[in-house]
């Protein structure tokens, strides 16, 4: 693991958004596994201000979105793929061909998510998933009481999720969602878990420097093959070491 500790949100963004610059330029036919939500808008704009300086191209890379809303398709308000469509992919013209989501309107849902996991097994794995962490310690819509080996599925979301997303939306969101699992997280080249602010400080610790264990989706992460960390300081506040960068 590798754990690099910024100032505040803003280097956090800068810094994430570095490394992912880093994958693309060495294989711009890259597969990007994304995340949705407050933690990683702040990269996604460092990201399409790279592609306006013509400092960085999407054209070959390949975009999933890694979460969805059960019942929820791209037209509705609510859609985590327009949110991600509407914050990276249309600001940085990725062709329609080479973006992937889970069809939350899909009638068999978790058909659905077994297509999207067929789709990463074709492409050969993801080269890299970018995540945040919940203030419980959900890693995607993985809630606590997940497996280790959970592939793509359908998963009811937490109250704590529910309660946070029906805030941030300001309308009620559905009670079910489509994620990713563990298991596809873990098999992926290089994960980067982005952190934010005093509320992630306790799940933080717990997914670092805790045991492993399903109360705590993101202590999986302990067992990716290539981890980077990044957090800001109030994030890292509970951790027993604290430096500018530690592996």
């Amino acid at each position: 693991m590798r754990l690099i500790i910024v100032d505040d949100y803003e280097q956090m963004s800068k810094t994430a958004a570095a490394l992912v610059a880093d994958v693309i330029r060495s294989n711009p036919h890259a597969s990007l596994g994304l995340t949705t939500g407050n933690t990683p808008i702040g990269m996604y704009e460092e990201l399409s201000r790279m592609y306006r300086a013509n400092m960085l191209s999407f054209r070959h890379t390949n975009i999933f979105c890694l979460e969805e809303y059960l019942g929820v398709g791209p037209e509705d308000e609510r859609s985590l793929f327009s949110w991600l469509s509407r914050m990276f992919i249309t600001p940085n013209e990725i062709p329609a061909d080479h973006i992937h989501r889970l069809r939350g309107e899909d009638i068999e849902p978790q058909r659905a998510c077994e297509r999207f996991d067929d789709t990463i097994r074709r492409i050969g794995g993801l080269d890299l998933i970018v995540e945040g962490i919940g203030v419980n310690g959900h890693v995607g819509f993985n809630e606590p009481g997940s497996l280790m080996e959970s592939r793509c599925r359908v998963v009811a979301l937490s109250k704590t999720t529910l309660d946070y997303n029906t805030s941030y939306w300001n309308a009620e969101v559905p009670h079910y969602g489509m994620t990713v699992g563990i298991g596809n997280i873990l098999e992926a080249k290089e994960v980067i878990l982005m952190a934010s602010g005093h509320a992630k400080a306790l799940p933080l610790y717990h997914s670092l420097q805790g045991n492993v264990h399903a109360d705590v989706p993101a202590s999986y992460l302990q067992h990716a093959r290539h981890l980077t960390v990044i957090a800001d300081k109030e994030a890292a506040a509970s951790l027993a070491f604290i430096s500018e960068e530690s592996s």
